[in-house]
Parts: structure tokens; sequence; C-alpha cells
């Protein structure tokens, strides 16, 4: 009873923390590369197989150490069902985010890693996939609940993919170029669509959010 008395003391500001929080474990990576680039010597474009599986396990145990701890912090919210229509909308959400990302693949994104990464790397891969979209939807929810509660009276509004675009969208541009950045913060608002169709049932928009992020 004291957890949920705390959840309902939550402001936007500390939302807006937890969404930041979210954000910088995602950040995390940079710094395990930073160690892993003076321990190994090398270039990551350089690593072998076994050093690129060591990276993606320790990056995903990591992330998942923020999750976990965020995911708990989550305000409650009221479980309302999906209708047709919702799902006919996440449906189409869907298919064009798996179109686009065809598109800037120049294939089908889970063929076209597999026969570069190999079955073992594709699964470790796949396996990283699954944590960042754990991390991406928490910076959704808490980004939602913060803007919400600053403008709450446009509600229906993506928020938490408009700052899911102006963090990790716009960090693409400086670490990977204008088109992945561009492609990330499309992306973003794609996944913050969705999250509000679904009308902010977190577990089913990981499921979606992550299929998204994977095809």
């Amino acid at each position: 009873m004291k957890e949920k008395a705390i959840l309902k003391t939550k402001t936007p500001a500390d939302y807006i923390g937890y969404a930041f929080y979210a954000f910088g474990g995602l950040g995390m990576e940079l710094l395990i590369m930073m160690v892993e680039t003076n321990l190994y010597g090398q270039d990551p474009e350089t690593w072998s197989a076994v050093k690129q599986v060591i990276h993606w396990i320790t990056t995903c145990f990591l992330w998942g150490c923020f999750g976990a701890a965020l995911v708990k912090r989550l305000p409650e919210i009221p479980n309302i069902r999906a209708k047709r229509n919702d799902l006919i909308a996440v449906i189409i959400i869907m298919s064009l985010s798996i179109i686009y990302t065809s598109f800037a693949w120049n294939g089908l994104k889970p063929l076209m890693e597999l026969s570069h990464l190999g079955f073992g790397r594709f699964l470790v891969q796949y396996m990283y996939y699954g944590f960042e979209s754990l991390l991406v939807l928490l910076i959704i929810a808490y980004g939602q609940e913060a803007l919400e509660g600053w403008f709450g009276t446009i509600k229906f509004l993506p928020f938490g993919g408009i700052f899911l675009a102006g963090t990790w969208g716009l960090v693409h541009i400086f670490s990977q170029g204008i088109s992945t950045g561009i492609f990330s913060v499309i992306q973003s608002l794609l996944f913050g669509s969705v999250y509000m169709i679904l009308h902010k049932n977190f577990k089913i928009s990981y499921i979606v959010i992550a299929l998204m992020f994977m095809i």
C-alpha cells in the first residue's frame, strides 16, 4: 500500500527524470564500448564475433538492470481493451514500419541480419534488440506521463514518441549519420503512436514495438 501511495504522488518532473534515466541507460553502451576499445586496442568495426557477442551480452545485462528498476516505478494505468479500430491502426503502423525498415535496409531486416551475422550472433543480436526495445518503451511511457502532466489539455498526442525522437532519435543523427537519425526519429513517432493507440498498455505495447524494432 505504501508503494502505491508513493506512485500516486509522482510529479511530471519525476516522470521526466525517469525518462532521462532510461535514456541514460541506453547511453551506457557507449561507456561499455569505451572500456572495450581500450581493453582490446581495436576499433569496434574490427571486433571478432566473440568480442561482439560479449559486448551485446554485457550491454543486455546493464540494460536489463535499468529496465527492471524503472518498470517498478511505472504509474498505474487503467486497463482499457483495444478495440477493433485500434488494432487495425496498430497493424497499419506496423506494416508501414516494416516497409520503411525494409527500404532502409534494402531487404527484410531479419533476413539481412541473419545472412550477415550467422545464426549464433543473430540470436544474441536480437536479444540485444529486445532489451533496447524495453528501454525505448520506458522512455516513451515516462515521457508521455511527464508531458501530459505539463500539457494536460492535449493528452491525445504521442508525447512519449516526440520525447523519444528528441533524445534517442536525435542522438542517432550525431552518432550514425543523418539518414539513420531520420529513420530513428520517424520510428520514434511510430512507436509513440502505437503506445497511445493501445491505451498505454505496457505489455502489449512492448510486444508490438519490439516486433517493429526487429522486423
